[in-house]
């Protein structure tokens, strides 16, 4: 098995910080990684992420046969497809990574 260098080395610095050791973090990581993605498989087989892209994830629905468009809209996020706020889209959404991004790159209020 190997693993890309820039992917290691980020790793290896995360475990330093955690005082881990390196290959535990590596393993508890992925682990986690494993689990979040059967948990959306059981949660939601119909759904899964098919980008991200400025502000927006995109995640296709095969039930629906649309993708859906998650987005920040008043300090919150929000589905095109259901036009709403709290619909089975944006609960996936939020077991996603990619949901930080969003809030991370929203304008800051003034």
């Amino acid at each position: 098995m190997e693993i890309f260098k820039e992917t290691y080395d980020v790793m290896k610095a995360n475990a330093e910080k955690r005082r881990w050791n390196t290959k535990d973090y590596i393993n508890t990581v992925l682990a986690e990684a494993i689990e979040r993605d059967r948990f959306l498989q059981s949660y939601a087989p119909y759904l899964s992420k098919i980008g991200y892209e400025d502000n927006i994830l995109f995640i296709r629905d095969t039930k629906k046969n649309k993708t859906a468009e998650i987005y920040l809209r008043d300090r919150a996020l929000y589905c095109n497809v259901c036009e709403e706020r709290n619909c089975v889209h944006v609960r996936y959404a939020l077991a996603l990574p990619e949901t930080a991004k969003l809030y991370l790159r929203r304008p800051s209020r003034k």
